[in-house]
């Protein structure tokens, strides 16, 4: 069930983003994280839908006087403001929102799926107990690591950064 809530969620996302696309020169590209353990960081422009199990979740809103806000709700959940801008989300089951404007979000923890759709930066780092501990996979070419798991590769045991855009692979979206 959960599966087909990220899912779902992914395919909105891309069509809230993708009716957006058209106007926005270059494309924006693609991330799919699911089952991470470790850390997610993403400093971007655009939306994102995701998960976690069991950890924190830290949002600062760069463009907090748009029409968007983070929405982020949870088990256990306690926030803690830790600027003007930022705020440390904890607990359980932890699902967040972060539609239009700009955020930069750390998720850290397990349990750490992730569908993002914008252009900026990410770090993966994944966090293993004990040498060949799944960390979870991750993808940024489109496809879905829940779904297709066979075309994602595994987070990174040591930090990686890559821009969050097009792959020379994937054809451009919207027109221009």
């Amino acid at each position: 069930m959960r599966k087909l809530v990220v899912l779902v969620c992914s395919f909105a996302v891309l069509a809230i983003t993708g009716s957006l696309a058209w106007a926005a020169a270059p494309a924006a590209g693609t991330l799919s994280v699911d089952r991470g353990k470790g850390v997610v960081m993403i400093d971007f422009r655009g939306s994102v839908l995701g998960v976690i199990a069991t950890g924190s979740l830290r949002v600062t809103d760069q463009t907090p006087f748009d029409r968007f806000a983070p929405l982020v709700a949870g088990k256990k959940l306690t926030s803690e403001r830790v600027g003007p801008r930022t705020v440390i989300y904890r607990g359980q089951n932890l699902r967040f929102r972060l539609v239009g404007g700009g955020y930069r979000m750390v998720a850290r923890g397990s349990g750490i799926t992730v569908s993002a759709v914008g252009r900026g930066n990410v770090m993966l780092d994944g966090e293993p107990r004990w040498a060949g501990d799944d960390v979870g996979l991750y993808s940024r070419d489109g496809a879905d690591c829940s779904s297709e798991p066979d075309s994602c590769l595994p987070l990174p045991v040591d930090p990686e950064r890559f821009a969050l855009e097009v792959s020379p692979t994937e054809p451009p979206t919207g027109g221009g």
